[in-house]
């Protein structure tokens, strides 16, 4: 197990530092996010529990992570044991997750994009929607429906490849990590902004929002404007927001 738990937290120390996670993904997300204090969070496919803990540290009232993956939820134990937070974890999906009562606030980060069809799409919708208290909001992060596809090599100064094996809806795009002692590679969908409009609209969600891409100014200080110039013009992931 212990070794288990080195490779994850390797894993997760590594990617937090990521300049496109720390810079790009985070700046977005908590931008779209908004004041969550005192607020109740479920956390869906949380993973070891990155973004769970940030939702505590800003002051939520609550915060549940589920995730479908043992592996993740008991290394996410392991640092809530290791330094409490008062987060709740356990080895659900979405689908699952309605005995946990309604929330404030759902965030699904990078979960949308693993739906194969859009009927799996519109599923994981409602049951998102399902999670929710009257008023609360749904922030997600998923791959961006003007991701680059034609050049493999577009994302590589930031630390991934993109190959796909086409450009129609629902099409499988598969992502390879470039950057030096993080190999890995996850595969998605990516689906057309009409589509997830279509899914979350039809679960009976509203106002739906996607939220421009936006870089901390720590990040321009880090690396220039320049650096984040093409990533801007088509980031590989997008913050999509709605309300119930």
């Amino acid at each position: 197990m212990s070794s288990q738990y080195d490779t994850l937290a390797a894993i997760t120390n590594l990617t937090a530092e990521l300049p496109l996670r720390k810079y790009y993904e985070e700046y977005t997300f908590f931008q779209a996010l908004g004041d969550i204090k005192g607020r109740s969070v479920l956390d869906v496919a949380c993973g070891t529990g990155l973004y769970s803990r940030r939702f505590q540290q800003r002051g939520a009232a609550r915060v549940v992570g589920i995730d479908n993956s043992e592996g993740m939820i008991d290394y996410a134990r392991h640092l809530e044991a290791s330094q409490p937070l008062g987060i709740e974890y356990h080895v659900l999906d979405a689908a699952s997750a309605r005995g946990l009562g309604t929330f404030d606030v759902v965030a699904a980060t990078y979960l949308l994009h693993y739906a194969p069809t859009r009927e799996v799409l519109r599923d994981m919708c409602t049951s998102l929607f399902a999670s929710l208290a009257p008023g609360g909001r749904l922030v997600s992060i998923c791959m961006s429906p003007d991701i680059e596809l034609a050049d493999a090599s577009y994302y590589r100064k930031y630390g991934f490849e993109v190959a796909s094996q086409g450009k129609g809806d629902g099409d499988v795009a598969t992502l390879t990590s470039v950057a030096p002692g993080l190999p890995f590679t996850i595969s998605a969908h990516h689906w057309s902004r009409a589509t997830y409009e279509e899914a979350l609209r039809g679960a009976g969600l509203r106002e739906v929002v996607w939220h421009p891409p936006q870089i901390a100014p720590e990040g321009i200080t880090a690396l220039g404007a320049e650096y984040w110039t093409e990533y801007l013009r088509l980031p590989h992931a997008e913050v999509v927001s709605c309300v119930k």
